[in-house]
């Protein structure tokens, strides 16, 4: 049996923030962080046309989409197994292993950008650019990979406070330097350069508390078998990846078409710029819940460990079904004032992002929730079926896109990423019911609760409040969440 040689510092070296304080930080971060983005992101609207706009939404993606895909889903393994080879005395040792290929990966990929810029050009943004602009994309994919490494691997630490001011510092520096570069100057490759340099500094607060406590991680006196750790993790990290790939295919493949698909390179992206206006507000929504399932994923894996798969399978189940209300709720808010927003903050030039508004919405919940729910899959190291779903997904929506786009323009983009989205998540749950996860009524209604954003702001809120009124099993979680919210104020006073 391994022994474990621990330093008088070591029980106090990286101790983990509970579940319901980590939540609770990341939720208030989150609000605020993303009132910044909402800012920063009304700002960009006003200040670029479409086109710009457009150009911009189609560089943001290509460095969303590229990152996870370089690196093998190695990064993306430290929530799954850091705890595991901390407690066995060798986290020292994997994560210098994760690390180095890392760095190797990401060196290799920014060469290629650098010596090769046409192909990136016309991919990113379907016409020839300068071999500058590309070079800005691939310092800036640099800085994220770097970015969400660390962030991955504070996560997986269970230190949730700098997790949140990472992402604080990354969004308030991305917002100062960006706005401060276009009032200056306005192109392009600044705003680019802009997201580079926010993503290096918020890995400040992780490279502190990394500093702070590596050398009180614990040590086997057993030499470390890296064979064995490769054999545990790439399997693992394989589906990670291909899970990512299919994901962010899936994700950008509707931007992708209709920017390839239209007409002309100039319409094509407009048309991405008025789906970016879209999507700001939903968009909101689906970062919440990555940032709350990359919270929970930890826990999860811990709960899972020590044999609570069927407390853990609950909590998610309330879960899943608060994240339906409660963002359906705020989408059916936010659909009533819409009108305002693009008439008012907007300049008004974003009629067609106003039209599909009520989809872009309905695709964020169903989007929230296959993000939260996968995390059974993979805490039950069953990843592949969320490839899988996502592989039927995308093979729907290029089909439906193909489909519609050329008749219905950028309505008929979105009613094909719509309908794809429901397909994943209608996987997603067969899935998790052959990995052991029961079915009841919640699956249902949170699944169809986000539907009833099509029939306007009025029929989706009643629709929410008779869920909660009317279905015993969510007035039962409503009166527990309401009581331990008393229990917890009684104490505190």
């Amino acid at each position: 049996m391994t022994q474990a040689t621990q330093p008088a510092a070591a029980p106090r070296a990286f101790r983990a923030d509970s579940l319901a304080l980590g939540m609770s930080v990341m939720l208030l971060m989150t609000i605020v962080q993303r009132g910044i983005g909402f800012f920063r992101s009304i700002w960009f609207c006003r200040m670029l046309d479409d086109q710009m706009l457009g150009q911009w939404a189609m560089a943001f993606g290509f460095v969303t989409m590229i990152t996870p895909m370089l690196l093998l889903g190695l990064p993306g393994s430290l929530p799954r197994y850091v705890e595991t080879y901390r407690q066995q005395g060798h986290l020292r040792a994997f994560l210098k292993r994760i690390l180095w290929c890392t760095g190797g990966l990401s060196c290799a990929a920014m060469a290629m950008m650098l010596l090769v810029p046409e192909p990136f050009g016309w991919l990113i943004f379907r016409q020839s650019t300068s071999g500058s602009l590309v070079a800005a994309v691939g310092v800036t994919v640099l800085s994220v990979i770097l970015f969400n490494s660390m962030n991955e691997l504070v996560a997986a630490l269970r230190q949730v406070r700098v997790v949140s001011f990472m992402q604080f510092i990354q969004s308030v520096g991305f917002t100062v330097i960006a706005i401060t570069w276009l009032a200056v100057d306005g192109r392009l490759i600044g705003l680019v350069f802009s997201f580079a340099a926010a993503g290096l500094l918020g890995t400040l607060p992780a490279w502190w508390i990394l500093s702070r406590n590596w050398q009180s991680l614990p040590l086997s006196n057993e030499a470390f078998d890296a064979a064995a750790m490769w054999r545990r993790v790439l399997p693992y990290a394989a589906a990670l990846w291909v899970m990512n790939l299919l994901s962010n295919a899936f994700e950008f493949s509707d931007r992708y078409m209709i920017l390839h698909f239209s007409a002309a390179a100039d319409m094509g992206q407009s048309l991405v710029g008025q789906y970016h206006s879209a999507r700001i507000i939903p968009g909101l929504f689906v970062s919440v819940a990555m940032m709350g399932s990359g919270v929970l994923l930890p826990y999860m894996a811990a709960d899972w460990e020590a044999g609570k798969q069927t407390a853990m399978a609950e909590r998610l189940r309330k879960i899943l079904f608060s994240v339906s209300a409660v963002f359906t709720l705020g989408a059916s808010l936010a659909l009533g004032f819409a009108p305002w927003l693009f008439e008012s903050l907007l300049g008004g030039r974003y009629s067609g992002g106003l039209s599909v508004l009520p989809l872009a919405f309905t695709i964020s919940v169903w989007a929230a929730l296959i993000t939260v729910a996968q995390n059974y899959l993979w805490v039950a190291e069953r990843g592949k079926f969320v490839g899988w779903s996502l592989a039927v997904g995308l093979a729907t929506n290029l089909a439906l896109n193909a489909f519609l786009l050329p008749l219905y323009g950028l309505h008929g983009a979105v009613v094909a990423t719509l309908l794809s989205h429901l397909v994943v998540l209608l996987g997603i749950w067969l899935a998790m019911k052959r990995s052991g996860f029961d079915w009841d009524s919640s699956l249902i209604w949170g699944t169809l609760l986000p539907a009833t954003l099509l029939g306007g702001p009025i029929a989706s809120f009643a629709c929410v409040t008779a869920v909660l009124l009317f279905s015993s099993q969510a007035r039962r979680w409503l009166s527990e969440a309401i009581l331990q919210l008393a229990v917890r104020g009684a104490r505190r006073l």
